[in-house]
Protein backbone atom coordinates (compact mmCIF):
# COMPACT_ATOMS: atom_id res chain seq x y z
CA UNK A 1 0.00 0.00 0.00
CA UNK A 2 1.69 3.14 -1.11
CA UNK A 3 -0.07 5.55 1.69
CA UNK A 4 -1.21 3.80 4.91
CA UNK A 5 -1.94 6.57 6.60
CA UNK A 6 -4.06 8.02 3.31
CA UNK A 7 -6.23 4.63 3.73
CA UNK A 8 -6.60 4.68 6.96
CA UNK A 9 -8.34 8.48 6.93
CA UNK A 10 -10.25 7.59 4.11
CA UNK A 11 -11.58 4.50 6.06
CA UNK A 12 -12.07 6.75 9.07
CA UNK A 13 -14.23 8.97 7.02
CA UNK A 14 -16.25 6.42 5.67
CA UNK A 15 -17.26 5.11 9.58
CA UNK A 16 -17.77 8.62 10.48
CA UNK A 17 -20.37 8.79 7.89
CA UNK A 18 -22.03 6.00 8.47
CA UNK A 19 -22.43 6.97 11.75
CA UNK A 20 -23.63 9.92 11.52
CA UNK A 21 -25.94 8.65 9.03
CA UNK A 22 -27.48 5.76 11.56
CA UNK A 23 -27.65 8.70 14.16
CA UNK A 24 -29.62 10.81 12.07
CA UNK A 25 -31.58 7.75 10.63
CA UNK A 26 -32.56 7.16 14.42
CA UNK A 27 -33.77 11.05 15.24
CA UNK A 28 -36.79 12.30 16.92
CA UNK A 29 -39.26 14.06 13.74
CA UNK A 30 -42.68 15.04 14.11
CA UNK A 31 -44.97 12.21 14.89
CA UNK A 32 -48.00 12.20 13.10
CA UNK A 33 -49.34 12.55 16.52
CA UNK A 34 -47.02 15.66 17.43
CA UNK A 35 -49.14 18.56 14.80
CA UNK A 36 -51.71 20.10 15.85
CA UNK A 37 -55.32 19.53 14.56
CA UNK A 38 -58.50 20.99 14.22
CA UNK A 39 -62.19 20.19 14.58
CA UNK A 40 -64.99 22.09 13.31
CA UNK A 41 -68.04 22.44 15.05
CA UNK A 42 -70.90 23.97 12.76
CA UNK A 43 -74.30 25.56 13.80
CA UNK A 44 -76.87 24.17 11.70
CA UNK A 45 -79.67 25.46 14.17
CA UNK A 46 -83.15 26.63 12.29
CA UNK A 47 -81.64 29.97 12.04
CA UNK A 48 -79.36 28.94 9.61
CA UNK A 49 -81.28 29.20 6.99
CA UNK A 50 -81.14 33.48 7.41
CA UNK A 51 -79.61 35.61 4.94
CA UNK A 52 -75.64 36.83 5.05
CA UNK A 53 -75.26 39.05 2.55
CA UNK A 54 -76.80 37.59 -0.38
CA UNK A 55 -77.05 34.19 0.32
CA UNK A 56 -78.02 31.85 3.29
CA UNK A 57 -75.84 31.42 6.59
CA UNK A 58 -75.52 28.20 5.88
CA UNK A 59 -74.95 28.34 1.97
CA UNK A 60 -72.25 30.51 2.66
CA UNK A 61 -70.80 28.57 5.47
CA UNK A 62 -70.54 25.57 2.82
CA UNK A 63 -68.69 27.51 0.41
CA UNK A 64 -66.24 29.32 2.62
CA UNK A 65 -65.62 25.33 4.27
CA UNK A 66 -65.01 24.18 0.65
CA UNK A 67 -62.26 26.33 0.27
CA UNK A 68 -60.62 26.41 3.92
CA UNK A 69 -60.24 22.96 3.85
CA UNK A 70 -58.57 21.74 1.48
CA UNK A 71 -56.47 24.53 1.92
CA UNK A 72 -55.19 23.49 5.38
CA UNK A 73 -51.55 22.11 5.14
CA UNK A 74 -51.18 18.82 4.54
CA UNK A 75 -49.95 17.62 8.40
CA UNK A 76 -52.85 19.07 9.84
CA UNK A 77 -56.17 16.21 10.47
CA UNK A 78 -59.73 17.33 10.45
CA UNK A 79 -62.54 16.69 12.16
CA UNK A 80 -66.19 17.66 12.33
CA UNK A 81 -69.07 17.89 14.65
CA UNK A 82 -72.46 19.31 13.58
CA UNK A 83 -76.03 20.30 15.71
CA UNK A 84 -79.41 21.13 14.95
CA UNK A 85 -79.52 19.27 11.60
CA UNK A 86 -81.59 16.65 12.33
CA UNK A 87 -84.37 17.65 14.54
CA UNK A 88 -86.14 20.52 15.76
CA UNK A 89 -86.63 21.45 19.59
CA UNK A 90 -84.12 18.72 20.55
CA UNK A 91 -80.52 19.94 22.64
CA UNK A 92 -79.73 16.38 22.35
CA UNK A 93 -79.39 16.69 18.21
CA UNK A 94 -75.62 17.07 17.93
CA UNK A 95 -73.15 14.81 16.07
CA UNK A 96 -69.62 13.66 15.47
CA UNK A 97 -69.74 13.10 11.83
CA UNK A 98 -66.22 12.90 11.01
CA UNK A 99 -64.08 12.13 14.63
CA UNK A 100 -61.60 14.16 15.56
CA UNK A 101 -57.50 13.30 13.88
CA UNK A 102 -59.09 11.90 10.56
CA UNK A 103 -57.34 12.29 6.79
CA UNK A 104 -60.72 12.24 5.06
CA UNK A 105 -61.19 15.42 3.59
CA UNK A 106 -63.12 15.10 1.01
CA UNK A 107 -66.02 13.14 3.47
CA UNK A 108 -66.17 15.63 5.65
CA UNK A 109 -66.68 18.22 2.87
CA UNK A 110 -69.67 15.75 1.58
CA UNK A 111 -70.99 16.01 5.51
CA UNK A 112 -71.06 19.61 5.29
CA UNK A 113 -72.71 19.72 2.20
CA UNK A 114 -75.38 17.45 3.53
CA UNK A 115 -76.57 19.59 6.12
CA UNK A 116 -79.63 20.57 6.20
CA UNK A 117 -80.46 23.51 9.55
CA UNK A 118 -83.72 22.24 11.73
CA UNK A 119 -83.24 22.55 15.44
CA UNK A 120 -81.79 23.84 18.78
CA UNK A 121 -78.00 25.30 19.41
CA UNK A 122 -76.75 23.51 21.96
CA UNK A 123 -73.52 24.63 21.92
CA UNK A 124 -71.71 23.77 25.59
CA UNK A 125 -72.92 20.12 24.79
CA UNK A 126 -71.39 20.15 21.44
CA UNK A 127 -67.95 21.26 22.74
CA UNK A 128 -68.06 18.80 25.44
CA UNK A 129 -68.60 15.93 22.84
CA UNK A 130 -65.77 16.99 20.91
CA UNK A 131 -63.11 17.59 24.05
CA UNK A 132 -64.55 14.43 25.42
CA UNK A 133 -62.38 12.60 22.36
CA UNK A 134 -59.32 14.18 22.87
CA UNK A 135 -58.13 13.13 26.18
CA UNK A 136 -55.41 10.66 25.27
CA UNK A 137 -54.03 13.34 22.54
CA UNK A 138 -50.56 14.65 23.29
CA UNK A 139 -50.81 17.05 20.59
CA UNK A 140 -53.18 20.47 20.50
CA UNK A 141 -56.42 20.35 19.35
CA UNK A 142 -57.82 23.53 17.66
CA UNK A 143 -61.78 24.09 17.78
CA UNK A 144 -63.75 26.44 15.53
CA UNK A 145 -67.44 27.11 16.56
CA UNK A 146 -68.96 29.21 13.86
CA UNK A 147 -72.68 29.95 15.23
CA UNK A 148 -74.86 32.70 14.73
CA UNK A 149 -76.62 32.59 17.78
CA UNK A 150 -76.89 32.12 21.52
CA UNK A 151 -76.52 28.67 23.44
CA UNK A 152 -80.26 27.86 23.91
CA UNK A 153 -79.73 24.53 25.87
CA UNK A 154 -77.28 25.08 28.91
CA UNK A 155 -77.93 27.72 31.68
CA UNK A 156 -74.09 29.02 31.74
CA UNK A 157 -71.96 27.68 28.68
CA UNK A 158 -68.80 30.51 29.15
CA UNK A 159 -68.84 28.64 32.85
CA UNK A 160 -68.91 25.12 31.31
CA UNK A 161 -66.02 25.91 28.57
CA UNK A 162 -63.96 27.48 31.40
CA UNK A 163 -64.53 24.10 33.11
CA UNK A 164 -63.24 22.21 30.44
CA UNK A 165 -60.46 24.21 29.78
CA UNK A 166 -59.50 23.49 33.10
CA UNK A 167 -59.55 19.89 32.88
CA UNK A 168 -56.21 20.13 31.22
CA UNK A 169 -57.28 18.45 27.88
CA UNK A 170 -55.23 19.82 25.41
CA UNK A 171 -57.72 22.19 23.12
CA UNK A 172 -58.54 25.86 22.38
CA UNK A 173 -61.27 27.00 20.82
CA UNK A 174 -61.45 29.93 18.92
CA UNK A 175 -65.08 31.28 17.56
CA UNK A 176 -66.90 32.85 14.39
CA UNK A 177 -69.84 34.99 15.11
CA UNK A 178 -71.71 34.80 11.95
CA UNK A 179 -74.51 37.39 11.41
CA UNK A 180 -75.45 37.88 14.82
CA UNK A 181 -76.70 40.54 17.74
CA UNK A 182 -74.61 42.47 19.78
CA UNK A 183 -76.29 40.08 22.97
CA UNK A 184 -74.80 37.40 20.87
CA UNK A 185 -71.65 38.53 20.21
CA UNK A 186 -71.20 39.26 24.36
CA UNK A 187 -71.94 35.66 24.97
CA UNK A 188 -70.00 34.52 21.83
CA UNK A 189 -67.14 36.22 22.94
CA UNK A 190 -67.13 34.87 26.56
CA UNK A 191 -67.02 31.10 25.07
CA UNK A 192 -63.87 32.14 23.22
CA UNK A 193 -62.39 33.83 26.26
CA UNK A 194 -63.34 30.63 28.06
CA UNK A 195 -61.86 28.44 25.32
CA UNK A 196 -58.77 30.28 25.52
CA UNK A 197 -58.98 31.23 21.95
CA UNK A 198 -60.25 34.54 19.84
CA UNK A 199 -63.56 35.68 18.36
CA UNK A 200 -64.23 36.52 15.35
CA UNK A 201 -67.23 38.16 13.69
CA UNK A 202 -68.81 37.79 10.04
CA UNK A 203 -71.44 39.22 8.45
CA UNK A 204 -71.29 37.47 4.76
CA UNK A 205 -69.85 35.06 2.70
CA UNK A 206 -66.14 37.43 2.18
CA UNK A 207 -65.99 38.45 5.91
CA UNK A 208 -66.75 34.40 7.03
CA UNK A 209 -63.53 33.58 4.75
CA UNK A 210 -61.20 36.30 5.97
CA UNK A 211 -62.03 34.78 9.66
CA UNK A 212 -61.27 31.55 8.86
CA UNK A 213 -57.97 32.34 7.13
CA UNK A 214 -56.98 33.91 10.22
CA UNK A 215 -57.22 30.91 12.04
CA UNK A 216 -55.83 28.92 9.86
CA UNK A 217 -52.96 30.58 9.20
CA UNK A 218 -52.20 30.25 13.03
CA UNK A 219 -52.50 26.58 12.75
CA UNK A 220 -50.01 26.96 10.09
CA UNK A 221 -47.52 28.57 12.69
CA UNK A 222 -47.93 26.12 14.79
CA UNK A 223 -47.18 23.15 12.51
CA UNK A 224 -44.03 25.14 11.42
CA UNK A 225 -42.56 25.84 15.02
CA UNK A 226 -43.39 21.70 15.75
CA UNK A 227 -41.57 20.77 12.32
CA UNK A 228 -38.62 23.23 14.38
CA UNK A 229 -38.91 21.75 16.97
CA UNK A 230 -38.31 18.31 15.79
CA UNK A 231 -35.48 19.14 14.00
CA UNK A 232 -33.11 17.12 16.36
CA UNK A 233 -30.24 14.47 16.64
CA UNK A 234 -31.34 12.53 19.04
CA UNK A 235 -30.26 8.18 19.03
CA UNK A 236 -33.43 6.29 19.58
CA UNK A 237 -34.03 3.17 21.15
CA UNK A 238 -36.74 2.10 19.77
CA UNK A 239 -39.17 1.57 22.01
CA UNK A 240 -40.97 4.54 24.02
CA UNK A 241 -42.86 4.16 27.65
CA UNK A 242 -46.22 4.84 28.59
CA UNK A 243 -45.89 6.30 32.35
CA UNK A 244 -49.85 6.37 34.42
CA UNK A 245 -50.87 7.76 37.27
CA UNK A 246 -53.60 7.74 39.30
CA UNK A 247 -54.21 9.55 42.95
CA UNK A 248 -54.01 6.70 45.26
CA UNK A 249 -57.64 7.42 46.77
CA UNK A 250 -58.51 4.98 43.61
CA UNK A 251 -56.12 2.17 43.76
CA UNK A 252 -58.52 0.04 45.99
CA UNK A 253 -61.51 -0.88 43.23
CA UNK A 254 -58.57 -1.30 40.37
CA UNK A 255 -59.04 -5.04 39.16
CA UNK A 256 -55.99 -4.62 36.57
CA UNK A 257 -54.95 -2.83 33.24
CA UNK A 258 -54.76 -4.41 29.93
CA UNK A 259 -52.49 -2.47 27.20
CA UNK A 260 -53.44 -4.27 23.14
CA UNK A 261 -51.35 -3.19 20.09
CA UNK A 262 -54.36 -2.08 17.50
CA UNK A 263 -52.76 -3.56 14.57
CA UNK A 264 -53.53 -7.24 15.72
CA UNK A 265 -55.65 -6.74 18.57
CA UNK A 266 -52.97 -8.63 20.53
CA UNK A 267 -52.60 -7.79 24.53
CA UNK A 268 -48.68 -7.36 24.65
CA UNK A 269 -49.11 -6.74 28.53
CA UNK A 270 -51.64 -7.23 31.81
CA UNK A 271 -51.62 -6.47 35.32
CA UNK A 272 -54.09 -7.45 37.87
CA UNK A 273 -52.84 -4.78 40.38
CA UNK A 274 -51.19 -1.38 39.78
CA UNK A 275 -49.62 1.18 41.90
CA UNK A 276 -51.20 5.12 41.90
CA UNK A 277 -48.00 5.46 39.57
CA UNK A 278 -46.31 2.89 36.88
CA UNK A 279 -44.02 2.73 33.85
CA UNK A 280 -44.76 0.34 30.92
CA UNK A 281 -41.91 -0.34 28.13
CA UNK A 282 -43.42 -1.11 24.48
CA UNK A 283 -42.23 -1.15 21.27
CA UNK A 284 -43.10 2.21 19.37
CA UNK A 285 -47.05 2.43 18.14
CA UNK A 286 -50.38 2.58 18.87
CA UNK A 287 -51.89 0.72 21.75
CA UNK A 288 -55.43 0.98 23.19
CA UNK A 289 -55.56 1.05 27.22
CA UNK A 290 -58.55 -1.21 28.98
CA UNK A 291 -58.77 -0.28 32.79
CA UNK A 292 -60.51 -2.58 34.33
CA UNK A 293 -62.81 -1.99 38.02
CA UNK A 294 -63.31 -4.57 40.73
CA UNK A 295 -66.99 -6.19 40.82
CA UNK A 296 -68.36 -7.73 44.35
CA UNK A 297 -69.57 -11.55 44.33
CA UNK A 298 -66.75 -12.48 42.22
CA UNK A 299 -68.46 -10.74 39.12
CA UNK A 300 -66.12 -9.81 35.96
CA UNK A 301 -64.85 -6.51 36.14
CA UNK A 302 -65.94 -3.59 34.61
CA UNK A 303 -64.24 -2.63 31.35
CA UNK A 304 -62.97 1.26 31.04
CA UNK A 305 -61.29 2.23 27.76
CA UNK A 306 -58.60 4.80 28.18
CA UNK A 307 -58.42 5.09 24.23
CA UNK A 308 -55.60 5.03 21.59
CA UNK A 309 -52.13 6.00 22.36
CA UNK A 310 -49.34 6.69 19.92
CA UNK A 311 -45.89 6.50 21.29
CA UNK A 312 -42.71 6.60 19.53
CA UNK A 313 -39.32 5.37 20.06
CA UNK A 314 -37.32 6.97 22.44
CA UNK A 315 -40.88 8.59 23.93
CA UNK A 316 -42.20 8.73 27.38
CA UNK A 317 -46.11 9.06 26.67
CA UNK A 318 -47.53 10.65 30.30
CA UNK A 319 -51.44 9.92 30.86
CA UNK A 320 -52.21 11.04 34.10
CA UNK A 321 -55.91 10.22 35.25
CA UNK A 322 -57.89 11.75 37.92
CA UNK A 323 -60.09 10.46 40.61
CA UNK A 324 -64.31 10.84 41.68
CA UNK A 325 -64.65 10.18 45.09
CA UNK A 326 -68.33 10.12 46.88
CA UNK A 327 -69.15 11.62 50.10
CA UNK A 328 -72.67 10.29 50.59
CA UNK A 329 -75.36 9.79 53.62
CA UNK A 330 -75.30 6.73 55.55
CA UNK A 331 -78.78 6.43 55.12
CA UNK A 332 -78.87 6.66 51.55
CA UNK A 333 -75.61 4.51 51.26
CA UNK A 334 -76.56 1.98 53.12
CA UNK A 335 -80.45 1.26 52.23
CA UNK A 336 -80.63 2.57 48.73
CA UNK A 337 -81.37 -0.03 46.14
CA UNK A 338 -79.15 -0.02 43.10
CA UNK A 339 -78.41 -2.11 39.91
CA UNK A 340 -75.96 0.09 39.20
CA UNK A 341 -73.76 3.18 39.31
CA UNK A 342 -72.97 4.72 35.87
CA UNK A 343 -70.29 7.77 35.18
CA UNK A 344 -71.41 8.97 32.40
CA UNK A 345 -70.04 11.95 29.70
CA UNK A 346 -71.57 14.83 30.62
CA UNK A 347 -74.78 16.06 29.18
CA UNK A 348 -74.75 13.22 26.78
CA UNK A 349 -75.60 10.47 29.39
CA UNK A 350 -73.38 8.41 27.02
CA UNK A 351 -71.98 5.45 29.50
CA UNK A 352 -68.28 5.72 30.34
CA UNK A 353 -67.77 3.61 33.45
CA UNK A 354 -70.66 1.17 34.41
CA UNK A 355 -70.56 -0.21 37.91
CA UNK A 356 -72.55 -3.13 38.59
CA UNK A 357 -74.20 -4.14 42.65
CA UNK A 358 -74.41 -7.52 41.82
CA UNK A 359 -76.01 -8.06 44.81
CA UNK A 360 -73.54 -6.64 46.81
CA UNK A 361 -72.48 -2.74 46.41
CA UNK A 362 -69.17 -2.88 47.72
CA UNK A 363 -67.94 -0.91 45.06
CA UNK A 364 -70.42 1.15 44.19
CA UNK A 365 -69.20 3.93 45.47
CA UNK A 366 -65.87 3.43 45.85
CA UNK A 367 -63.39 6.40 44.50
CA UNK A 368 -62.96 5.74 40.86
CA UNK A 369 -59.84 6.97 38.65
CA UNK A 370 -61.19 8.42 35.37
CA UNK A 371 -59.63 10.57 32.64
CA UNK A 372 -60.08 14.35 33.17
CA UNK A 373 -62.81 15.61 31.71
CA UNK A 374 -66.28 16.46 32.98
CA UNK A 375 -68.97 13.71 33.95
CA UNK A 376 -72.64 13.09 35.38
CA UNK A 377 -72.91 10.82 38.25
CA UNK A 378 -75.96 8.30 37.22
CA UNK A 379 -78.14 5.66 39.38
CA UNK A 380 -80.15 2.68 37.85
CA UNK A 381 -82.14 1.62 40.93
CA UNK A 382 -83.03 -1.64 40.84
CA UNK A 383 -87.33 -1.17 40.41
CA UNK A 384 -86.68 2.06 37.53
CA UNK A 385 -87.07 1.38 34.22
CA UNK A 386 -84.09 4.20 33.85
CA UNK A 387 -81.34 5.45 35.00
CA UNK A 388 -81.35 9.06 37.21
CA UNK A 389 -79.20 11.67 37.06
CA UNK A 390 -77.87 12.50 40.86
CA UNK A 391 -74.71 14.71 39.94
CA UNK A 392 -74.05 17.06 37.06
CA UNK A 393 -70.98 18.49 35.28
CA UNK A 394 -68.12 16.96 37.83
CA UNK A 395 -64.72 18.31 36.95
CA UNK A 396 -61.83 15.78 36.90
CA UNK A 397 -58.35 17.24 36.83
CA UNK A 398 -55.80 15.22 36.16
CA UNK A 399 -53.87 14.14 39.16
CA UNK A 400 -56.44 15.19 42.00
CA UNK A 401 -59.55 14.20 43.29
CA UNK A 402 -62.98 15.17 42.53
CA UNK A 403 -65.72 14.82 45.39
CA UNK A 404 -69.17 14.17 44.41
CA UNK A 405 -71.37 15.05 47.57
CA UNK A 406 -74.65 12.92 47.48
CA UNK A 407 -76.63 13.64 50.67
CA UNK A 408 -80.24 14.66 49.45
CA UNK A 409 -83.05 12.07 48.37
CA UNK A 410 -86.48 11.10 48.85
CA UNK A 411 -88.49 8.37 50.91
CA UNK A 412 -92.07 7.91 49.62
CA UNK A 413 -94.10 7.14 52.72
CA UNK A 414 -95.54 3.84 52.41
CA UNK A 415 -99.38 3.78 50.85
CA UNK A 416 -101.84 0.88 52.68
CA UNK A 417 -104.93 1.94 51.34
CA UNK A 418 -104.90 2.43 47.91
CA UNK A 419 -102.78 0.08 44.76
CA UNK A 420 -100.11 2.29 43.94
CA UNK A 421 -98.31 0.89 41.54
CA UNK A 422 -95.39 3.67 41.25
CA UNK A 423 -94.54 6.67 40.78
CA UNK A 424 -92.22 9.45 38.89
CA UNK A 425 -90.29 12.29 39.97
CA UNK A 426 -90.25 15.10 37.34
CA UNK A 427 -87.91 18.13 37.78
CA UNK A 428 -88.75 21.29 37.46
CA UNK A 429 -85.83 23.40 37.05
CA UNK A 430 -85.72 25.87 34.10
CA UNK A 431 -83.39 23.80 32.08
CA UNK A 432 -85.35 20.81 32.23
CA UNK A 433 -88.04 22.89 31.22
CA UNK A 434 -85.73 24.78 28.26
CA UNK A 435 -85.04 21.18 27.27
CA UNK A 436 -88.45 20.26 26.48
CA UNK A 437 -89.79 23.32 24.51
CA UNK A 438 -89.57 23.59 20.94
CA UNK A 439 -88.07 26.28 19.03
CA UNK A 440 -91.52 27.64 18.30
CA UNK A 441 -92.48 27.39 21.92
CA UNK A 442 -94.51 24.90 22.10
CA UNK A 443 -94.65 22.63 24.98
CA UNK A 444 -93.68 19.18 25.30
CA UNK A 445 -93.67 16.90 27.84
CA UNK A 446 -90.50 16.45 30.19
CA UNK A 447 -89.29 13.28 31.01
CA UNK A 448 -89.01 12.16 34.43
CA UNK A 449 -85.90 12.69 36.53
CA UNK A 450 -86.96 8.98 38.66
CA UNK A 451 -89.13 6.20 37.86
CA UNK A 452 -90.57 4.12 40.45
CA UNK A 453 -91.75 0.98 39.78
CA UNK A 454 -92.06 -2.27 41.89
CA UNK A 455 -90.00 -5.12 40.60
CA UNK A 456 -92.07 -8.65 40.62
CA UNK A 457 -94.91 -6.44 42.38
CA UNK A 458 -92.47 -5.53 45.46
CA UNK A 459 -94.03 -3.11 46.03
CA UNK A 460 -92.05 -2.65 49.50
CA UNK A 461 -89.02 -1.05 46.92
CA UNK A 462 -91.35 2.11 46.24
CA UNK A 463 -90.45 2.50 49.78
CA UNK A 464 -87.21 2.96 49.99
CA UNK A 465 -84.62 5.85 50.32
CA UNK A 466 -84.01 6.93 46.92
CA UNK A 467 -80.69 9.92 45.94
CA UNK A 468 -81.87 12.66 43.86
CA UNK A 469 -80.46 15.75 43.54
CA UNK A 470 -81.59 19.13 45.72
CA UNK A 471 -84.25 21.29 43.58
CA UNK A 472 -88.14 21.28 42.81
CA UNK A 473 -90.03 18.47 41.73
CA UNK A 474 -93.32 17.35 40.72
CA UNK A 475 -94.32 13.77 41.90
CA UNK A 476 -97.11 11.69 40.21
CA UNK A 477 -98.32 8.69 41.56
CA UNK A 478 -100.03 5.41 39.47
CA UNK A 479 -103.07 3.78 41.27
CA UNK A 480 -104.11 0.63 39.31
CA UNK A 481 -107.43 1.25 37.73
CA UNK A 482 -106.83 4.90 37.25
CA UNK A 483 -106.10 5.92 33.51
CA UNK A 484 -103.76 9.20 34.29
CA UNK A 485 -101.63 9.08 37.15
CA UNK A 486 -102.51 11.44 40.67
CA UNK A 487 -100.19 14.42 40.85
CA UNK A 488 -99.76 14.39 44.64
CA UNK A 489 -97.43 17.47 45.09
CA UNK A 490 -97.11 20.02 41.92
CA UNK A 491 -94.03 21.34 43.56
CA UNK A 492 -92.19 19.87 46.14
CA UNK A 493 -88.66 20.93 47.48
CA UNK A 494 -85.78 18.62 48.57
CA UNK A 495 -83.34 20.65 49.82
CA UNK A 496 -79.29 20.32 50.13
CA UNK A 497 -78.55 17.89 53.34
CA UNK A 498 -82.14 16.75 53.34
CA UNK A 499 -83.68 13.09 52.99
CA UNK A 500 -87.66 13.88 52.32
CA UNK A 501 -90.10 11.99 53.92
CA UNK A 502 -92.99 12.41 51.45
CA UNK A 503 -96.66 11.62 53.21
CA UNK A 504 -98.70 11.52 49.68
CA UNK A 505 -102.03 11.24 51.60
CA UNK A 506 -103.60 8.53 49.57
Amino acid sequence: MKNPLHFFRMTLNILLALLVLLFFSSAVTASASSYPEVTFILDASGSMWGKAGDTTKIEAAKTVLSQIIPGLVPEVKVGLVAYGHRRKGDCKDIEVLINPGSDDRTALLDKVKALQPKGKTPITDAVTMVVEQLKTKENETTIVLISDGLETCAADPCKSIKDLKETGIKFIMHVVGFGVSTEENQQLACLAQAGGGKYLTANDMRSLLDALNSITKDIEKKVAVEKARSVQVKAATGLGKIKLSMPESTTKGMAGLKIIRTSDGKIVKEDSKLSAESTHPLVAGEYELDYLFASPNYGAPTLYKLGKITISAGETREIRMGGIVFNIADLLKDKVRIQNVIIAESGSDQSVITINDNNNGYYNFMPKAVMPGKYDILIHYANSPGPTKVASDVIVKPGADAVVTLDSGIVFKEVKGTDVSGWDLISLSSQAIASATEDEGTSISVQPLLQARPPHGNKSTLWSPYIVPEGKYRLLVNVKGMSEPLPVAEELIIQKGQTLNFDSGL
